[in-house]
């Protein structure tokens, strides 16, 4: 299998799969462009480069390929259907940046909780389409397939859900829509493919966070409500975010690195083992390391090179304390709902669930800096300018 060579067969493959769900869609084709080429190209020529590539994975990857395809389809199919949606503004969006296991995943709950602010369904983020009411979303074949696949996933590795819980309804990670252009952190967390790892941290942006503007402005299908968004992939290029974005509202998450490394390396481990039985603990400790030490370094000079940047930092402790406080806090920061009545009893109710999903989500994983090959030192001397 040469994954460069058979480019043109997985659009092919995307385009049937696409087709498959609806009569109405028969002989859609439009791809949406080409600014996600180049990208698509870098990773298929680092795949077919990769050495250590297992037959399960190379499956895996090429039906990664074809999923996100799919996805560029429907972006463009329903926007053909509804081109009005891109008169839309995206006013004053909160983006919650981060490297994961920080806590982002917590505060973006609490904040989508929020009936004046609205969140990136998982499956509009595979599918991207307007946002129906929820009561349909059950009987929508794009909703379905999408379900039942988290479910098979969570089946697989049971243990997922105690390190990332995932629902088809509700609200994700928004690198769901810039893996539309083939630039995120996902592809290399599911393969090891250096060439394009390098690549992604030099590359251009630009194209790819108006394309995620342009899926968000179809999504809302008129909604005006604030978005919330999070995703730890905005750390490889905040200068993209703030052009496409001039407006939005910062919250960076911060948590102990000696803390946090490690479960990002179990993270990535629990999904990789599935396919990736023998696959080396060390070599992701390693590789997790120097990766987020480094874009942690990049961020830290930009904000220190940008003072006036719309930034408000919550520390992971802080947030699981006094979850309140933090939420007030970021509104104030921001002069958001400044006139809005009732926003503390608000905040109450929304904490009763929020309290009861962080019980669950600490309720079982589990892991060391020593089994991934690293030292609290090491972590610690990676990470000196950030702390």
């Amino acid at each position: 299998m040469s994954f460069y060579q058979d480019l043109p067969q997985f659009h092919h493959e995307a385009q049937r799969a696409f087709e498959s769900c609806s009569t109405k869609r028969s002989g859609f084709n439009d791809f949406g462009g080409n600014e996600y080429q180049p990208a698509l190209e870098v990773l298929a020529k680092s795949l077919d480069a990769a050495d250590d590539l297992n037959p399960l994975t190379a499956q895996i990857m090429r039906a990664n390929i074809i999923d996100v395809l799919q996805s560029r389809l429907s972006s463009q199919y329903f926007l053909a259907e509804n081109p009005s949606c891109l008169d839309a503004e995206i006013v004053r969006p909160i983006f919650i940046i981060g490297m994961p296991r920080s806590g982002t995943t917590a505060l973006h709950r609490l904040l989508v909780a929020d009936d004046y602010n609205q969140g990136l369904e998982y499956w509009l983020g595979v599918r991207p389409q307007p946002r129906s009411d929820k009561t349909d979303w059950s009987s929508t074949l794009d909703f379905q397939q999408c379900d039942q696949k988290l479910k098979l996933m969570q089946q697989a590795a049971p243990q997922l859900k105690d390190i990332h819980d995932m629902a088809a309804d509700q609200a994700d990670e928004c690198r769901l829509l810039l893996m539309q252009s083939f630039m995120n952190v996902t592809f290399q967390s599911t393969a090891w493919v250096g060439d394009y790892e390098q690549w992604l941290l030099g590359a251009d942006f630009t194209a790819a966070y108006q394309r995620y503007k342009m899926n968000l402005q179809l999504i809302s299908n008129g909604d005006s409500r604030r978005w919330v968004l999070k995703d730890p992939s905005h750390l490889w290029a905040p200068e993209a975010l703030l052009a496409t974005f001039p407006d939005a509202c910062i919250v960076q998450m911060h948590r102990d690195p000696c803390e946090l490394i490690p479960s990002v390396a179990s993270l990535v481990y629990t999904t990789r083992q599935m396919v990736e039985p023998d696959i080396d603990k060390h070599r992701i400790g390693r590789r997790e390391l120097a990766q987020w030490s480094g874009l942690l370094e990049n961020l830290t000079a930009f904000r220190r090179s940008q003072l006036a940047l719309p930034v408000y930092d919550v520390s992971m402790q802080q947030l699981q304390q006094e979850p309140a406080t933090v939420m007030t806090n970021i509104y104030r920061h921001f002069a958001i709902d400044d006139e809005r009545p009732n926003l503390e009893n608000d905040i109450a109710k929304m904490l009763v669930d929020f309290k009861q999903d962080q019980q669950h989500s600490i309720s079982g994983h589990r892991y060391t800096a020593e089994e991934f090959g690293l030292t609290n030192e090491e972590i610690e001397q990676a990470f000196a300018q950030y702390q």
